[in-house]
């Protein structure tokens, strides 16, 4: 566009090299990106002291956005590769919005953008009707188009990953049309990891249907609650919220469909929080039709877990005997939970064997009392073991009571940085054999990365 004078304003479109498409693709994202990080930033404000501890799902999103404004950069001119872009920036969008929504009440996210060649072992797939198989390619994943004769569909659970609740929003950026007019892109929640039960929603361009569903081995049977006329583009995200027995479908947030499972149909509960998604095929005779490809997909709890956070919280009540040196506590010292464990596997209540699940900085506190006074330096040390099988060592050692005095108690507190699926426990050091008493003998734990 030129003014009167015909001269052009600088950064008009003019068709050539630095004012095509592209350009106005990536001035449209970097200003997007800009907007997204600065509320993402301002809502985080919180816990600006974890510094470099970002969580998984962000990381995710950051590193997705570095390879969507790439893309947006150095495309060509064409609707296609618009839409691409369109695609892979709304992905990164939607897994920043999902994990704003789940951390203030300390619920999980799971991001996945489909950067890899194949959709890997932690989804299990289901195929009805003589369709291909699921692949991944450029960051989407949809039906193989070769071998595809008639109508059927592939649905995904993933089996490695369930939310910490039961209300859960599951979301899916639709990637490339390939004439999806007739087939569905499908989204599954409060599903159960062998898909026995589950809640699902098909979209095509035009009409969506929401409902539940079950598998027995190779059958499946549905139920409709509500079929819906809404439009439904590349870059546009779908969204199937679970609140309660309430059931709400969304595209770019804005509901279209709702409905309540009054006759609690559904099964809700820790063995259906598992999640997934579809892609459909149908054959008329004279036309086929593929469903959207899966740009990415996300999920988030959207109520407080009963216990938030990671920790655990040991106790002991009562008395054992402790044997002289620098040994680890003995068997069933600890005979009380203070408070139920989270996220954590308590391997060895007794000797206070926790095993981590989550790699990251632990602040961990130990105390112990004695029956009786003894006159020999005391302290705590905190153990560790790379896994269940071992072997265990001494990972900090604490200040000892100085020789000479009568030591009664000593306590410590570490923080240290432990990988996922190791292990740790308490210890002690004494230069004779003593009681080890309760009630103010303790052994607690607390994850405290972000």
């Amino acid at each position: 566009m030129t003014s009167p004078d015909k001269s052009v304003p600088a950064g008009a479109y003019t068709g050539t090299t630095g004012g095509n498409i592209s350009a106005l693709q990536a001035v449209t994202f970097e200003s997007a990106q800009a907007s997204v990080l600065a509320t993402v930033a301002n809502a985080f404000s919180g816990v600006a002291g974890a510094g470099g501890n970002m969580n998984l799902a962000t990381q995710n999103a950051l590193n997705a956005a570095v390879n969507a404004q790439s893309n947006a950069g150095t495309a060509n001119s064409t609707a296609d590769a618009a839409r691409g872009s369109t695609a892979a920036n709304s992905t990164v969008i939607n897994g920043l919005l999902a994990t704003q929504k789940a951390q203030p009440g300390g619920g999980s996210v799971f991001v996945d953008s489909f950067d890899r060649p194949t959709l890997g072992p932690g989804y299990l797939t289901f195929k009805v009707g003589p369709v291909a198989d699921l692949v991944v390619a450029n960051g989407e994943v949809g039906l193989a188009q070769d071998g595809d004769q008639n109508s059927g569909y592939v649905v995904a659970v993933n089996t490695a990953h369930a939310t910490e609740t039961d209300d859960q929003a599951v979301s899916a950026v639709m990637g490339t049309d390939r004439s999806s007019d007739l087939a569905g892109a499908i989204l599954l929640a409060r599903a159960a990891a062998d898909l026995s039960t589950f809640v699902w929603v098909v979209a095509n361009r035009t009409t969506m249907s929401l409902g539940c569903g079950t598998r027995t081995g190779g059958n499946f049977t549905f139920t409709t609650w509500v079929d819906v006329s809404a439009p439904l583009h590349t870059g546009d995200t779908l969204t199937l919220d679970c609140v309660g027995n309430t059931y709400q479908v969304l595209v770019n947030g804005a509901a279209v469909a709702s409905t309540t499972d009054t006759d609690k149909v559904q099964p809700i509960g820790p063995a259906n929080r598992q999640f997934g998604f579809g892609s459909q095929y149908r054959w008329t005779g004279l036309r086929w039709s593929f469903s959207f490809n899966i740009a990415g997909l996300t999920v988030a709890d959207l109520a407080a877990p009963a216990v938030s956070g990671t920790g655990w919280s040991l106790q002991c009540l009562s008395s054992v005997s402790a044997p002289s040196g620098e040994v680890r506590f003995p068997a069933g010292t600890f005979d009380t939970l203070r408070l139920p464990p989270s996220n954590v596997t308590i391997v060895d209540q007794g000797r206070g064997q926790v095993q981590v699940n989550k790699a990251g900085w632990y602040v961990i506190s130990i105390a112990y009392y004695l029956a009786n006074p003894i006159a020999s330096p005391i302290g705590c040390d905190l153990w560790w073991a790379p896994g269940p099988a071992g072997p265990w060592a001494v990972l900090r050692s604490g200040y000892n009571m100085a020789s000479g005095a009568t030591n009664s108690a000593a306590a410590e507190t570490f923080t240290v940085y432990l990988p996922a699926a190791s292990l740790v426990c308490p210890g002690y050091s004494t230069g004779a054999n003593s009681t080890i008493t309760g009630p103010n003998t303790y052994f607690d734990g607390a994850f405290i990365s972000y």
